[in-house]
C-alpha cells in the first residue's frame, strides 16, 4: 500500500515556514521511514480525540502491516479451486487482518507529540515475521489435521452431523494461513491438507440417498394414512444417524407429523394426519434439513461452498387420491344476506366438497346461521356512518355418525356503513367485510378436517324436510283481552247490510318500494288504463346527499304481463322530459321524481324490470 496520505502531509509541510514546532518534526514524520530488513509502520492521531495515543498504535501497526504482501502459494487451496479466482482478494485482505492482531516482535521505534497531534513509528523484523508465518502455519497444519483425521473416523460410523462439525473445524483452523503450501506426512504418502478439509466438506454428500418404504401408497380425501412411511437415510449403503428431515407437499395439500431424526438404523417415520387436495395425484417432497448445514452459508469461506446446498439428497412420495367427493348439505336457520350462504357453499365445492340438494344423500350437514343487526349512528367529519354488526356460525356434522366435526363462528364483526346507505346496502356492505375473513379463515379450518366415511346415512334423514318448516307466533294485539263472561248475554238482532265493492283502481295500503342503486328508491304507485295503453306510474327518490342523473333506454325495460307475455314499450317519461326511446333527467335528494312507463293495454304487471346504462337493475313484481 502506498503511504500516499503520509507523504501528501510531509510535502505539505515541507512548503509551510518553519515554526519552531515544525522544525523539531522528526523525519520519520516529515517523510516514511523505507527499511530493507524491516517493515515500517506510522501512525497518528489527534490530542483531542478519546485514548489518542492507543489510536496512533493502531494506526501505525495497519500501515506497518499493510506493506506485507500476501503471497498466494502455486499448490495452495486458494490456487487450485476452480472458484478461487473470486475469493483470492477478499481472503488475502482476510490474512492481512488477522496477522495485524497476530504478530509479534514488533518494536517501538520512536514517538512525537506536536501541540494538537501525536505520532508513533514502529517496525517489524522481516526475518522475525517470517518465522512467526511458518510457526502459524505449522499450528495450522496440526490442528486441522486433528480435525480432518476425527472426521472421517465418525462419517464412517455414520454420524454425518458431526463429521461436518469436525471438518467445519478444520477449516477454521487453516483459514489464516490459507494461502500458504499445507503438505503433511500421513501413513507413509504426503497430502495437501487444505484440498483434503475442502474435498472432504464439499463432498459429504456423495452417495448419501434418501430411501421410502413404500414409495407411493393410497389416500383418502380427508382422512390420514393409517400406516407410517419409512424413511432411511444412507451414504454408500451405511445408515446416517441423527439427521434431520423435513416433509412438505409438493403437489396437492394436507397435514404432516413432523419428523423425528433418524436413528441409529437411520430410520424415521412420515405420518401423513390428513389429505385435502382434489388432485388425483399427490407428491410429499423429504429431504435434509439445511439449516442444521450453516457452516456452508456463513464465515468467511462459506463462498468456496456455494453449491454444496444445492445438491442435498431429497424422496418424493406420491399419493394416489381417491376421486369420490365428500357430499355436503348446507342448511340455514337464519341467513339475513343470501350472498354469505352462496359464498360458503362455493368454498365447500372448491375444497373437495360436493354440495347436495337434499340431508338424504350427504355425508356431512352444514347447519348454517347468519344474522346481521343494524347498530348506532358513528359521528363522521364529513357524514355520519352506521354500525352493522354480523354474526356467523358454521357447524359441521358427521352425517353418519352424528360427530361434529368443525364449529366455526365470526361474533359481532363491525362494519361501519355511510348514513345515506340503505338497509338493504348496509346488509351487503357488512356480508363483504364477513366473506372476506371467511375466504381466509374457513378453508383453513375446512384444510383440518378428518372425516370417517364409515357406517350408513340414517334413513330418519329421508323424513325429515329439506329446510324446516317456520313456526308463525300468534299475532299480539294491542288491545285488552277480551274478559271471560259468566252470565247469559243477550245479542240484539241485526239486519245485514250489502257488503261493499272496492272501486277499480284503488291505492294500495302499502307501497311497493325497492332499492335501485346506493341510496336511489324506485316506488309504484298506480298502474291506470287510457284507451287501448296502460300507465305505469312510479316515483323515483334520491336519499342520497348529493345529486344523480338517470338514464334509461326503452331497450333496457322489460314489462311482461299477467299472461306471461312481453309488452313492448310505447313511451317513457321522467320527469318532466318524455320519450320513446331515451330518456334522462337529475334526481335531487329527498325530491321524488315523477316516472311513467307507457305500454299496450294489461290488467297487470308481473314483472317490471329497469335497467340504466350503468347496468343497475331493479325487478318489480306483481304490480296491480
Amino acid at each position: 500500500m502506498k503511504h500516499w496520505l503520509l507523504c501528501a502531509l510531509a510535502a505539505s509541510l515541507s512548503y509551510l515556514p518553519l515554526s519552531g514546532q515544525q522544525a523539531n518534526r522528526p523525519d520519520w514524520v516529515r517523510q516514511h521511514p523505507v527499511d530493507a530488513l524491516n517493515y515500517s509502520g506510522v501512525g497518528m492521531a489527534g490530542i483531542s480525540e478519546k485514548d489518542y495515543q492507543q489510536k496512533a498504535k493502531q494506526n501505525a501497526l495497519s500501515d506497518l502491516v499493510s506493506e506485507i504482501k500476501v503471497e498466494i502459494a502455486a499448490h495452495s487451496l486458494l490456487s487450485t479451486i476452480e472458484e478461487a479466482g473470486s475469493v483470492k482478494q477478499t481472503f488475502a485482505e482476510s490474512i492481512r487482518t488477522e496477522a495485524r492482531e497476530e504478530i509479534e516482535n514488533f518494536r517501538l521505534v520512536d514517538s512525537w507529540q506536536g501541540d494538537n497531534e501525536y505520532w508513533v513509528y514502529y517496525e517489524l523484523n522481516k526475518d522475525d515475521y517470517a518465522d512467526f508465518v511458518e510457526a502459524r502455519r505449522q499450528k495450522a497444519i496440526r490442528n486441522g489435521f486433528d480435525f480432518w483425521y476425527k472426521g472421517n473416523i465418525v462419517l464412517r460410523q455414520g454420524d454425518l452431523m458431526t463429521a461436518i462439525e469436525l471438518f467445519s473445524k478444520g477449516m477454521d483452523a487453516i483459514r489464516p494461513v490459507l494461502n500458504q503450501e499445507l503438505f503433511c506426512s500421513y501413513e507413509g504418502k504426503t497430502i495437501n491438507l487444505a484440498t483434503e478439509l475442502y474435498a472432504a466438506l464439499a463432498g459429504v454428500f456423495d452417495g448419501v440417498t434418501v430411501v421410502l418404504n413404500p414409495a407411493t401408497v393410497s389416500g383418502t380425501p380427508f382422512q390420514g394414512i393409517k400406516e407410517p412411511i419409512a424413511v432411511g437415510v444412507y451414504r454408500n449403503g451405511n445408515p446416517l444417524r441423527n439427521i434431520r428431515l423435513k416433509a412438505e407437499f409438493i403437489s396437492g395439500s394436507g397435514d404432516l407429523a413432523s419428523l423425528s431424526p433418524t436413528s441409529e438404523t437411520g430410520v424415521t417415520a412420515l405420518y401423513v394426519r390428513n389429505i385435502t387436495s382434489k388432485q388425483a395425484r399427490q407428491q410429499i417432497g423429504i429431504s435434509l434439513v439445511d439449516d442444521a448445514f450453516g457452516v456452508f452459508r456463513k464465515g468467511t469461506y462459506a463462498t468456496l461452498f456455494t453449491r454444496i446446498l444445492s445438491s442435498l439428497p431429497e424422496a418424493a412420495l406420491t399419493i394416489e387420491t381417491e376421486q369420490a367427493q365428500v357430499a355436503a348439505y348446507v342448511k340455514s336457520i337464519q341467513n339475513d344476506v343470501d350472498m354469505v350462504e352462496r359464498t360458503v357453499k362455493s368454498l365447500l365445492n372448491n375444497n373437495f366438497f360436493n354440495v347436495v340438494a337434499s340431508p338424504s344423500e350427504a355425508d356431512v350437514i352444514v347447519v348454517l346461521d347468519n344474522k346481521c343487526r343494524k347498530g348506532n349512528t358513528v359521528p363522521g367529519e364529513l357524514y355520519n356512518f352506521i354500525e352493522f354488526f354480523s354474526t356467523l356460525g358454521i357447524k359441521v356434522t358427521n352425517n353418519r355418525t352424528g360427530q361434529i366435526m368443525l364449529n366455526y363462528s365470526i361474533n359481532d364483526e363491525r362494519t361501519l356503513v355511510p348514513e345515506n346507505k340503505a338497509g338493504s346496502q348496509g346488509k351487503n356492505m357488512a356480508a363483504r367485510e364477513v366473506i372476506k375473513r371467511l375466504n381466509r379463515e374457513f378453508v383453513r379450518e375446512l384444510k383440518k378436517l378428518t372425516f370417517d366415511r364409515s357406517g350408513k346415512i340414517p334413513e330418519r334423514q329421508r323424513m325429515e324436510p329439506d329446510i324446516p318448516l317456520p313456526v308463525i307466533a300468534p299475532s299480539v294485539s294491542t288491545k285488552e283481552p277480551v274478559p271471560l263472561v259468566s252470565v247469559p248475554v243477550e245479542v240484539p238482532e241485526v239486519t245485514p247490510s250489502p257488503i261493499p265493492v272496492k272501486k277499480a283502481g284503488t291505492k294500495p295500503s302499502k307501497a311497493i318500494r325497492a332499492e335501485w342503486f346506493d341510496g336511489v328508491f324506485v316506488e309504484f304507485e298506480k298502474l291506470t288504463m287510457l284507451g287501448d295503453k296502460s300507465r305505469i306510474c312510479l316515483r323515483i327518490i334520491n336519499e342520497n346527499a348529493d345529486d344523480c342523473e338517470v338514464d334509461l333506454y326503452s331497450g333496457n325495460l322489460t314489462i311482461v304481463n299477467e299472461k306471461g307475455e312481453e309488452k313492448p314499450i310505447v313511451n317513457l317519461k321522467l320527469g318532466s322530459k318524455s320519450n320513446n326511446f331515451r330518456v334522462t333527467a337529475l334526481v335531487v335528494p329527498k325530491v321524488p321524481t315523477e316516472m311513467v312507463v307507457e305500454v299496450g293495454k294489461l290488467q297487470s304487471v308481473a314483472l317490471l324490470q329497469l335497467k340504466d346504462f350503468k347496468g343497475n337493475t331493479i325487478k318489480l313484481r306483481d304490480l296491480k
